[in-house]
């Protein structure tokens, strides 16, 4: 990475992509052989009618090839093997790749302002769980077969038969998740673990939820995947495999540099210093950017358009912030509420009832949100309370109303509104600026 001017996890990320393209031309070439012709031969012939599509078969069959006669898989088992049993060599370049990976994760993680409070690497897990796996044999409740994996029957819950270890020993992912949920319970003693992973991966989860019941886990029942759909493009889907993504990092630049161009095309902040300036940009580009995911049920596939996302009149993250802004320049200018003053008496026009309204069913909807592990319910609340602040603060002056409680009425409606949008958007993981 240090001499190709890449980011680590985008360094690797290109071999990863380059291996997928050098398995599809080799299993491209080996459907032309003798052997595959063969096999299709054999397959077509079971078929009661004789219409089994030959392109159908190969796509399903991909796999099982992968794993009996591709040369680029016998080399990738040769050199998990090779780890699992601690060769140096194998494990001095493994070190180095990983490194470069979570140097580049890092750096994103720091921009989006995600942390951890700790890491469990599979590379450590995969053990755990092979000692579970044992434990597992020597109680039958798992089985090995005449080639040495390790199988557990599920069909009793209405799955199938899963394979635990390879015939070699070596581990698959489920045999990582094993241990690692193992490990998040002796570490946290959790009882409740909610892994959000994509709806991809569904069938895994379910398998992994029964084996650790069949394993009497005393946090088995406590097991929870938050399915979520993927996130699309306008031009379409994004597939790692095959290259065809947007890196985090390049669509943070986008969304950024699309609130800059706005910015400067509307003349605003030319006030402010440069710094300060991209201090709100990021702010901004980060709102537009997951408030457009989080406002979609995670469990919804979505299309992220970067250029709808920072629109200011749109059901945007930019918008809602737009009214926090707003707030913000009515309290420099008006002074803060005097708490003293008393307001003995007062009938809220119909916009403010609105927004009181609004503003009433935050606790509700935080309650809510953490039932259904739904944000979305958080970020849809923050554009209703912004969009009944938008209306009030049109209808109702503020700064010029007709009498002293009337002002100080709005005025502590609009600290009010404010503290609830930043507070909604800080759970949800976005910062407010304090100008745009």
């Amino acid at each position: 990475p240090s001499t190709s001017g890449l980011k680590g996890d985008h360094f690797v990320g290109d071999y990863y992509v380059r291996f997928d393209q050098a398995v599809n031309e080799e299993y491209k070439s080996w459907q032309s052989s003798p052997e595959a012709e063969d096999i299709w031969k054999e397959k077509a012939s079971r078929s009661p009618d004789g219409t089994t599509d030959r392109s159908a078969f190969f796509r399903e069959y991909k796999n099982t090839w992968f794993n009996t006669s591709s040369q680029w898989g016998r080399e990738a088992r040769d050199m998990l093997l090779a780890w699992e049993k601690g060769d140096t060599a194998t494990r001095q370049v493994w070190t180095q790749m990983n490194n470069w990976v979570y140097e580049g994760f890092e750096e994103t993680y720091a921009r989006l302002g995600v942390t951890f409070d700790k890491i469990y690497h599979e590379s450590e897990t995969y053990l755990y769980g092979k000692d579970l796996i044992k434990k597992g044999l020597d109680e039958g409740i798992f089985y090995r077969k005449e080639d040495g994996s390790v199988w557990v029957d599920l069909s009793d819950t209405g799955l199938d038969h899963k394979v635990l270890l390879r015939s070699d020993g070596t581990s698959v992912y489920i045999t990582q998740d094993i241990g690692t949920a193992d490990e998040r319970y002796k570490d946290f003693g959790a009882k409740r673990m909610i892994y959000v992973v994509a709806d991809e991966q569904d069938y895994h989860f379910r398998v992994l939820f029964e084996v650790m019941k069949k394993l009497k886990a005393p946090y088995a029942n406590g097991l929870h995947h938050l399915s979520y759909g993927m996130v699309e493009l306008p031009s379409g889907r994004m597939k790692s495999r095959e290259g065809t993504v947007v890196d985090a990092d390049d669509l943070i630049d986008e969304v950024i540099g699309i609130a800059r161009t706005s910015a400067f095309e509307r003349g605003e902040l030319e006030e402010i210093t440069g710094e300060e300036q991209e201090e709100i940009f990021r702010r901004v580009g980060l709102a537009a950017l997951k408030f457009h995911i989080l406002r979609v049920n995670a469990r919804k596939k979505m299309v992220f358009d970067p250029t709808e996302s920072v629109d200011m009149q749109g059901h945007t993250g930019p918008y809602v912030q737009n009214a926090y802004v707003r707030i913000r320049s009515i309290l420099r200018k008006a002074g803060q509420p005097d708490p003293a003053f008393l307001i003995e008496a007062y009938h809220p026009e119909e916009p403010e009832r609105e927004l009181l309204q609004v503003l009433g069913g935050y606790k509700d909807t935080i309650a809510s949100a953490a039932r259904q592990y739904d944000p979305s319910e958080v970020a849809n609340f923050a554009y209703a309370a912004a969009k009944a602040f938008h209306r009030f603060y049109h209808e109702c002056p503020i700064i010029r109303a007709e009498d002293r409680p009337t002002r100080e009425f709005r005025l502590r409606l609009a600290v009010i509104t404010a503290a609830i949008l930043e507070d909604a958007f800080r759970l949800i993981g976005i910062e407010m600026p304090d100008r745009m």
